[in-house]
């Protein structure tokens, strides 16, 4: 069919690419927290009781900080409030360190992250746009078996049951997927008040129970478009224009599951966010949506880390935004369990091409259909933009047709390909490595850091599923060094989940914290990549290495951590900082009681204001107006601080070299961390890890997290990062040998019971020591 003239798209399509904010719904401040800028709720803490304990000590401790429950969650983690006035660092750091809490943080805000001309974006992802990619099998009703498995909080269990009534009577197929769209909510009932109406495009979609978190009640409406917009992309089916132009979604016929953790303003927490996710996983969803991200300067959370957990043991696929700040992939996306997914639109000379806000990086799996305002490649009278019904913000019964860009579209195309694939009999653990697999190159053969394994492509997938055979997952271990020139060393293992090592994998680095930078190396015949730090750019000695990517037999992998753990942890080593200036002392003893220090206070002042720092999406975005994070009007998530160039929100210069000091206090890590100890003498680990360069003096420290769902990798650090981290801290010490990935129990992410203590994963001071350390003033 040629293409259609631009008069045949009629006026109900909104082109809108700015639009004015509404009003915040989600109160929230910048604060210092753990010594990083973040933007929290107010009071709020999420904390998790030690189970290993009476259940009266969590309370006494709860007491102690006059802190209350206010929402008492799924799982282990709870949401409580302070009373005001009551400092929120000082009560952290006081719940941290008594018996009772297993963890406490703060709660942290995140927000939202779009065949013919008009509908490019469906033949771009190889979807057919006027039929459904799912079988059309034998219908059944759908929303019994979908929440039939629900366990969500007493509270949701108990009234789920009151969104039945509002799901549609439609059919569905028998083997049709279940797609939970965490968001702003959908419009996906009309209400008996008028304000709420059913888009259009699911008169023929079921739904399942959904619930909403921003106002604990069953009904997860949409009060904002962005939810609408994504649901719409994923399974909507209806058509547009005079002409009566088809739209349909690429996974049209499965049934969505609405969860409202994004509020009227595109905003939410991550205490809504992780409750989000386990409603979803408990309610029988296989696919989870997440069009949204946290700020750069997030530290993942232990309830959310719980969460993912969940997820993944229960093979859910979770598909995310990389985000739109054009910087490194953002969490959740950045989580290796989950898809991370960057945008790309039409281009005059290539066709297609990653656009210049998708966040790219180690991290990224896949580009799917995101747009670009300010462009009409295809030139049928829009800009090229995705195509969703969606309604003005506060206005959720006037829907329309609207235009959108961002990574958040391109993560409802990806999901609707991943629930295509289980829809037509896809293992959900073949879901990434098929997609990834049969995607479409966008600059070079195989994978590279801005476009991922290329442009998602579902037909393909689908007819390449049968004789696809997945490669076995991949696991990642790490030791790190400082070297007496300065720079860093580091040792990479790649493993098969029984421990063996893989030889000519090609293992992708991102250095943090003292020496930022991107390495490549290919792993010997046991399986080690050996490598060495940029120059550092900071006078700190922390010094941290990830590992997000390997690819290898031509697969593209995001790798698990395993770990060995060995006994031989004999020394006891005490370290203490009491100042400014950070004067240490550090003592080794064969035992010690710390039950009788109590120290606290500042280790230094903020040397730079946090005022009018928040998370944005507003400015000019090179010329274009994009209205990031607001429904309709350009980019469709994104979130950053300030605007990422040492400004704060009101345009004020930050000062670059500020610094958040830590407060001091044994709370600061209460657990004895596992470090590795080496020096000049360690010539044989040396030898064996780091190809035999000079050492300093120095520890190294596994990233290994208790719910085991950070990238792998390690830290090397000294004596005097060690108190910055902790304050005052116990560590059990044993020196660093040539066997370190050999001797052990061996332990493996995701396989069999896993072990605690076994890094810093979860210790949320070292993450803002390192974001410090490379200089994050902003959130």
């Amino acid at each position: 069919m040629p293409p259609l003239r631009k008069s045949a798209v009629s006026a109900a399509v909104l082109v809108l690419v700015t639009l004015t904010r509404g009003a915040t719904a989600v109160p929230h401040v910048t604060q210092v927290i753990d010594g990083l800028p973040q933007v929290i709720a107010p009071q709020q803490m999420i904390v998790s009781c030690d189970p290993a304990v009476l259940p009266d000590l969590c309370a006494a401790a709860l007491n102690t900080v006059g802190a209350i429950v206010a929402v008492v969650g799924q799982a282990a983690f709870n949401l409580a409030i302070l009373p005001d006035g009551v400092d929120l660092q000082g009560a952290l750091d006081t719940l941290r360190g008594l018996p009772g809490i297993s963890s406490a943080e703060p709660n942290r805000i995140l927000i939202g992250s779009s065949a013919y001309p008009q509908t490019w974006n469906f033949p771009a992802m190889d979807a057919p746009g006027d039929a459904t990619l799912l079988p059309a099998s034998t219908s059944a009703s759908a929303s019994t078996s979908a929440s039939a498995s629900a366990s969500a909080s007493a509270s949701a269990s108990a009234s789920a049951s009151a969104s039945a009534s509002a799901s549609t009577s439609a059919s569905a197929s028998a083997n049709a997927p279940v797609v939970a769209v965490l968001d702003t909510g959908i419009a996906y009932r009309a209400d008996w008040s008028g304000m709420y109406a059913r888009a259009p495009a699911f008169d023929a979609t079921q739904f399942a129970p959904g619930w909403d978190f921003v106002n604990g009640d069953a009904y997860p409406d949409d009060d904002n478009g962005h939810g609408t917009a994504m649901a719409t992309i994923i399974a909507g089916s209806a058509s547009f224009s005079s002409a009566a132009i088809p739209y349909v979604g690429p996974a049209a016929g499965a049934i969505l599951m609405p969860v409202k953790v994004l509020d009227a303003d595109n905003q939410g927490t991550e205490f809504w966010l992780e409750e989000g996710i386990r409603y979803a996983v408990g309610a029988g969803a296989n696919v989870i949506n997440l069009s949204l991200d946290f700020a750069r300067n997030y530290v993942p959370g232990a309830g959310l880390r719980d969460a993912l957990a969940a997820a993944r043991d229960a093979n859910v696929v979770i598909v995310a935004a990389s985000g739109n700040t054009g910087g490194r992939v953002l969490y959740p996306a950045a989580f290796p369990d989950v898809i991370s997914v960057g945008a790309f639109t039409l281009n005059y000379a290539t066709g297609y091409s990653v656009t210049w806000y998708s966040n790219t990086g180690e991290a990224l799996d896949l580009v799917a259909p995101g747009g670009m305002p300010g462009q009409d490649v295809n030139q049928d009278g829009l800009w090229d933009g995705v195509l969703a019904q969606s309604f003005p913000p506060g206005q959720p019964s006037q829907i329309s047709w609207w235009l959108f860009a961002g990574t958040s579209p391109a993560t409802a195309h990806a999901s609707a390909a991943a629930a295509a694939l289980i829809g037509n009999g896809v293992n959900p653990g073949t879901v990434r490595p098929l997609l990834q697999a049969t995607a479409g190159d966008m600059r070079t053969n195989g994978w590279d850091r801005k476009s991922g394994s290329g442009r998602v492509q579902a037909s393909t997938a689908i007819a390449s599923a049968s004789a696809f055979v997945s490669p076995a997952p991949l696991y990642a271990d790490a030791v790190a060094a400082l070297q007496s020139d300065g720079r860093a060393a580091a040792a990479v293992m790649i493993a098969t989940a029984d421990g063996t090592g893989v030889s000519d994998a090609e293992v992708h680095v991102r250095w943090r914290g003292a020496a930022p930078g991107a390495q490549t190396a290919v792993t010997d015949a046991q399986g080690i990549a050996r490598f060495v730090s940029p120059w550092p750019s900071s006078s700190r000695n922390l010094f941290v290495i990830e590992v997000p990517r390997v690819i290898y037999g031509g697969a593209a992998q995001r790798p698990r951590a395993f770990a060995r753990s060995s006994g031989g942890f004999n020394t006891l080593l005490l370290s203490v900082s009491l100042d400014p200036s950070l004067s240490l002392s550090s003592l080794s003893l064969s035992s010690l009681s710390l039950s009788s220090l109590s120290l606290s206070g500042l280790l230094g002042s903020s040397t730079s204001s946090i005022n009018g720092m928040t998370i944005w999406g507003y400015g000019d975005s090179q010329g274009v107006g994009l209205a990031s994070g607001t429904t309709g009007s350009g980019l469709a998530s994104g979130t950053t601080g300030s605007d990422g160039q040492g400004q704060n929100g009101q345009g004020q210069n930050q000062d670059s070299s500020a610094t958040y000091p830590l407060t001091t206090g044994v709370e600061g890590c209460p657990l004895a961390l596992p470090l590795y100890s080496y020096g000049w003498l360690s010539t044989a680990a040396s030898s064996a890890l780091f190809s035999g360069a000079f050492l300093s003096s120095g520890y190294s420290i596994r990233l290994v997290d208790s719910s085991w769902v950070l990238a792998p990798g390690a830290a090397a650090l000294d004596s005097r990062e060690l108190g910055r981290i902790c304050g005052v801290s116990t560590s059990l010490v044993k020196p660093l040998s040539s066997d370190y990935f050999w001797s052990g129990t061996l332990y493996a992410a995701g396989v069999g019971p896993q072990p605690s203590g076994l890094g810093i994963g979860d210790n949320a001071r070292f993450w803002a020591e390192v974001m410090n350390t490379e200089g994050s003033t902003a959130p």
